[in-house]
């Protein structure tokens, strides 16, 4: 993550498997929110965050920052693409 993106914008998983994302930053914190899946993570900057779920079923999931980090925070998704 970085002020204002989310690299890669889009991720894509399989259905049913374990994913694990490390999620890191320089700049700010921010926070990586999958609403859909209950994901609600801090990213410090400098640290590195480790999510781990359960890809659930088929679909498009939408991934923001959940730390408001500057005036374009809101532009700062990405897609979790379930396959």
């Amino acid at each position: 993550m970085k002020r204002y993106a989310i690299e890669p914008a889009i991720i894509r998983v399989k259905s049913g498997e374990t994913v694990e994302l490390q999620i890191t930053t320089a700049d700010v914190e921010h926070g990586l929110d999958i609403p859909e899946l209950g994901i609600k993570a801090p990213v410090q900057p400098g640290r590195t965050t480790t999510v781990t779920f359960k890809a659930p079923a088929r679909g498009e999931y939408t991934m923001s920052c959940g730390v408001i980090c500057g005036p374009h925070h809101d532009t700062m998704t990405g897609k979790l693409m379930v396959e």
